[in-house]
């Protein structure tokens, strides 16, 4: 439920979708494979004993990331990010993380209506936006009415 403080600004607290994190572990698995498929070309190249310690690190490497991914999956659906909407920016906070986003920065915006998710995608990076199915009109109208008009708007 969104309320509303004292000096204008919007606050509430949305639940991060599960699909929205399976494709940070995407991401996760392919750069970590993109780089141990770097390293066996190169261990290759070398020849010899190179090419068992580089399986062996790659090895170890994916295992990794694949406990972390699998940590965080446990939770998938579950975490929550809290929001503060002003007149002209976007505040997110997820435990010790914080990141902003002026409206005016916004070069793409992309409505998962389905999902009651909004991507929001300035100059550099992208962030999400989750809101309850209650409260994700509002959200939504309020953000695409504060972004540049030349930003791109689609919606999936």
């Amino acid at each position: 439920m969104i309320r509303r403080d004292e000096h204008g600004a919007y606050h509430w607290t949305g639940t991060i979708d599960a699909g929205y994190e399976g494709k940070t572990f995407r991401i996760v698995f392919g750069v970590v494979g993109g780089i141990c498929a770097l390293f066996m070309i190169m261990s290759i190249a070398m020849g010899g004993e190179m090419m068992k310690v580089t399986l062996l690190s790659c090895g170890g490497a994916l295992a990794v990331a694949g406990g972390v991914c699998w940590l965080f999956n446990r939770n998938a659906g579950k975490r929550q990010q809290s929001y503060i909407m002003t007149e002209d920016s976007i505040f997110f906070r997820l435990g010790r993380y914080n990141s902003a986003y002026a409206f005016s920065s916004i070069k793409k915006v992309i409505v998962y209506t389905n999902r009651n998710m909004i991507e929001l995608y300035p100059v550099f990076g992208s962030a999400a936006v989750f809101a309850s199915h209650e409260d994700f009109s509002f959200v939504r109208d309020f953000i695409l009415q504060r972004i540049p008009s030349d930003a791109e708007v689609q919606y999936e």
